[in-house]
């Protein structure tokens, strides 16, 4: 583009001089005229010889300060002091192209938690998202192969914190998902991928401690089962999976249900539920029983001068940016509770009981046509402990948390 632009610039100019004496002013004007219409059409072919793809790419990205406060630095210590940090939560760039009328690529990198003392992150971009679908339009059969946090959940989020459910289950891995979509918004589908990604992130998750037990398995034998429907558009919604892992010993498979529901009359009010439980367990290092765990989460939502919704869940990069595009002011309140199924008392353990939650989100400023949003948060979180007798003199049986965050979605 440059490169004509000063081609046209120098042809004009010897233009001028060339023929300065020779020719009338009317007659230079029309020669520069011929000329830029000719070089103008050159710009148009340049344009035109670009790959169609190209013109459906699409940037987008979310970026996240936060600010927390807990009462407790460590909750294993009772008498621990108060903590605050200050620290990036969240760093994404989303890519989307639109390779053919039926081909998708979309990938995601990815940093969170950058100068946070206490997640430790690691200020490293990794790739978060990487996935292709291949849907006709007109065709019910999808397929959809990389990585993302498999359809095992909705993780309906609202507030700043992630639900439990999610801090418990969530399934991020490569897989392959075969599915078809029907009437009433049917959506059914298989995903099949290596590993034990959900028990791990289980065992990791800061709601119970416990070891596992034997070697990891190194085949792809894990698959989830999912179904969702929408009976009433923007008013009612629900969604079943069943997934099952491999395992240590046995088989680890979890069932998951969820809904979505508007007030009739009153879409601004909205209820979020979802309730996942543990069928199979294998059994933990130093056990000899089988614990099957499970997890409940309740929101109940306002959302002031609510737009357009496109997306639900919590799990995906364009899920948690269609939230605070889509509802630029929202209250949110959020109770959740996890069923240890007695680990705690039966290995003089612990594990997270209940929590409470209240957020309130504002979007300050949004600009449409730029697709550009600001937005800040505050959360506040109450989670109480189950603790066996022997840690009662040890550890704290509740902590409470305070965040903030200002974000920009564009």
């Amino acid at each position: 583009m440059k490169k004509v632009f000063v081609v046209l610039v120098v042809c004009m100019f010897f233009v001028s001089e060339a023929y300065a004496g020779e020719m009338g002013q009317s007659e230079r004007t029309q020669l520069k005229e011929e000329i830029k219409k000719e070089v103008m059409e050159e710009i148009g072919k340049s344009k035109t010889e670009l790959p169609a793809w190209t013109q459906r790419m699409k940037l987008s990205g979310l970026f996240e300060g936060e600010y927390r406060w807990m009462e407790l630095r460590d909750v294993s210590d009772k008498d621990s002091d108060s903590t605050s940090d200050l620290y990036l939560r969240r760093l994404e760039l989303g890519l989307e192209a639109g390779l053919t009328d039926w081909i998708k690529a979309n990938a995601v990198l990815n940093s969170e938690f950058i100068g946070d003392d206490v997640n430790q992150g690691d200020e490293k971009m990794t790739v978060d998202e990487a996935t292709m679908t291949f849907q006709k339009e007109d065709v019910p059969l999808y397929l959809i192969i990389g990585k993302r946090a498999q359809p095992f959940g909705i993780f309906e989020n609202h507030l700043i914190t992630d639900p439990m459910t999610q801090d418990a289950f969530e399934t991020k891995r490569a897989g392959v998902t075969v599915g078809a979509t029907g009437p009433i918004g049917l959506d059914v589908s298989a995903t099949v991928y290596k590993g034990e990604e959900q028990m791990e992130h289980l065992v990791g998750s800061g709601l119970f401690e416990v070891t596992r037990a034997g070697e990891a398995t190194d085949d792809v034998g894990s698959y989830i089962l999912s179904v969702s429907i929408l009976p009433m558009e923007d008013h009612l919604q629900f969604f079943v999976s069943y997934l099952s892992e491999p395992g240590r010993g046995k088989r680890n498979d979890t069932v998951s249900a969820a809904f979505s529901i508007a007030a009739p009359g009153l879409k601004a009010l909205r209820f979020d539920g979802e309730y996942m439980k543990a069928l199979k367990r294998e059994i933990y290092e130093g056990s000899d029983e089988a614990f099957r765990e499970g997890v409940f989460s309740l929101t109940a939502s306002f959302e002031f001068n609510v737009r357009e919704r496109h997306e639900i869940g919590g799990a995906l990069f364009e899920e948690k940016r269609a939230h605070v595009i889509e509802e630029p002011i929202e209250a949110a309140l959020r109770y959740e509770r996890f069923d240890d199924d007695d680990l705690a008392d039966k290995t003089a353990s612990w594990s997270a009981k209940d929590r409470y939650s209240a957020s309130v989100r504002y979007a300050f400023f949004h600009d449409a046509e730029r697709e550009l949003t600001a937005y800040a948060a505050v959360e506040y979180r109450y989670t109480n402990y189950r603790l066996d007798r022997s840690l009662k003199d040890v550890r704290a049986g509740n902590n409470q948390e305070m965040y903030a965050r200002l974000g920009v979605s564009f």
